[in-house]
């Protein structure tokens, strides 16, 4: 039986308030820009017909209140995967493979982690180039076999968006 393609969206949460030296990290919320951001994202997503159907995110409250932005424009389930909380690249594999068979599955999540894993997905072993993930930043990527058997170099990028491409895009807002 030949493997079923699968995409992959990685997003970075959008970006958050630092007014507060008093809260800890995984309490910090939005800014207003990224609450503006992530609602312009799920817009975009459901302009372009491209719903996840599943999104795994990050207990982080500024990823949470990304994930409350962009499910206000379109619908999805979610799943709050406590071990997304400032994973590093082999945590996401891990997150990744024991997720369900989802065919379009969003990773809500942080960097370095996320720029580690898209970075591997898209290069081969020993490549240089690195692409850098700024806040409420996605990428599509196309991936050619199950979430348990991802390796480096199976991405295929479909397109990398970042708030200044989705201004852009959107015809109103």
């Amino acid at each position: 039986m030949p493997n079923k393609l699968r995409e992959l969206m990685l997003l970075r949460h959008a970006k958050s308030d630092w007014k507060d030296d008093n809260l800890p990290d995984i309490k910090r919320p939005l800014s207003d820009k990224g609450k503006k951001n992530a609602a312009k994202l799920g817009k975009w997503l459901n302009q372009n017909k491209l719903t996840p159907d599943l999104i795994l995110v990050s207990p982080a409250l500024r990823a949470q209140q990304t994930l409350k932005r962009i499910c206000n424009e379109c619908s999805a389930t979610s799943i709050i995967v406590e071990s997304l909380y400032l994973a590093d690249c082999l945590q996401l594999q891990k997150v990744l493979a024991e997720a369900p068979q989802a065919e379009r599955v969003m990773l809500i999540g942080h960097n370095p982690g996320l720029e580690e894993l898209f970075n591997m997905l898209i290069c081969k072993e020993g490549a240089s180039d690195v692409q850098l993930f700024p806040t409420c930043a996605m990428a599509h990527l196309i991936m050619p076999n199950d979430w348990k058997h991802i390796e480096a170099g199976d991405g295929k990028l479909q397109q990398f968006i970042t708030p200044k491409d989705i201004k852009a895009s959107l015809t109103s807002i």
